[in-house]
């Protein structure tokens, strides 16, 4: 399985908010809080498995299966699915012939009474699923809405990052600043 993003997120988390949350008036600081805003959510999204921002991916297996499970929920919607044969000729699988089930996890199945092509397939890669993934600031949906646990973790680890730009901290070693895990840990995938 190989996940590659395809559009990058726009952050979930803006610089008026962290500037708020820390109460930082200035612009001195704006590209190293703009900086940790992306990093802060690069780290949580590997924490949870969950893309926090809005993000378009491929993911790229090497041959049909009889479910596909797509990665880093939750999933707004599916483009797209190619496949390739042993000769590299691409073909797009009709809407028709699959169920899309968006929960969480989000799958792909064959439609009743159907099943996914059989052929010989590319080498590698030959199957690629382009989708959307990740919270919103606003949406019809409240499941698309970053989770405010989430925010706050983000929050507070952009703070710990601000406050303490060295490796360590004199007199403490901890993984993650008190509070941090217990926000995020609610929202971690372990079925990958």
């Amino acid at each position: 399985m190989n996940l590659k993003i395809i559009t990058p997120p726009t952050e979930n988390i803006t610089l008026t908010e962290v500037k708020s949350h820390l109460r930082i008036t200035g612009t001195e600081e704006e590209s190293l809080l703009t900086s940790l805003i992306k990093t802060v959510r690069q780290y949580c999204e590997n924490y949870t498995q969950r893309a926090l921002a809005s993000t378009v991916f491929e993911l790229n297996i090497d041959r049909f299966e009889d479910k596909i499970v797509l990665p880093m929920p939750p999933v707004e919607s599916l483009t797209s699915i190619k496949y390739k044969n042993s000769d590299g000729v691409e073909a797009t699988l009709e809407s028709s012939d699959y169920i899309f089930y968006n929960s969480e996890p989000a799958i792909i199945i064959p439609a009743y009474g159907k099943e996914f092509p059989t052929f010989e397939p590319y080498p590698v890669g030959a199957v690629k699923i382009r989708y959307t993934a990740g919270y919103k600031i606003t949406s019809d949906d409240k499941n698309l809405i970053l989770p405010e646990p989430i925010r706050q973790a983000e929050l507070l680890l952009i703070g710990h990052y601000y406050e303490n730009r060295e490796a360590t901290a004199a007199g403490t070693i901890n993984e993650l600043p008190l509070g941090i895990q217990s926000l995020l840990y609610p929202y971690r995938i372990f079925w990958l």
